[in-house]
């Protein structure tokens, strides 16, 4: 039976602790949110970031078809800005309406024929997005069968 030995070498690599004082900055400064400032008495420079919030965006739901006398459900969605969002819709089926504050649109459908309705969502900070579907609307044959 044989026995090896086994050697190491280490190389020894020279450290800056400046340098990584600068880049942990940056490390920190990337990972903690918003905005990061050197600490006082830094030496390093100070690093600010701010982040921007994304525009709002309404997703369409696609066009929708629906008999008279029909009850509507269709809830709205958004994506992106500031909550809460406003709602607000044009163009709507007789008998339909939009609740401001959730996005549902809803009622009992009374007129037909095919509209185009624009669906509008503003943000906590007033920025606006909306979305635009047709929404059909069939006569039923016999509505009381």
């Amino acid at each position: 039976m044989s026995t090896r030995t086994r050697t190491r070498t280490r190389t020894r690599i020279p450290r800056r602790p400046a340098a990584l004082a600068v880049g942990l900055a940056a490390v920190l400064a990337a990972s903690v949110g918003p905005s990061f400032a050197a600490p006082h008495g830094s030496t390093g420079p100070a690093v600010t970031r701010t982040v921007a919030t994304a525009a709002p965006s309404v997703v369409n739901p696609g066009n929708q078809v629906s008999l008279q006398y029909d009850s509507a459900y269709l809830p709205m969605t958004a994506t992106g800005g500031k909550a809460p969002y406003t709602w607000s819709a044009v163009n709507l089926p007789v008998g339909a309406s939009v609740n401001s504050s959730t996005g549902l649109i809803s009622g009992l459908l009374r007129g037909s024929g095919i509209r185009t309705v624009t669906v509008t969502a503003k943000d906590a900070t007033g920025a606006t997005a909306s979305t635009t579907f047709t929404w059909r609307v069939i006569r039923d044959a016999c509505p009381r069968c």
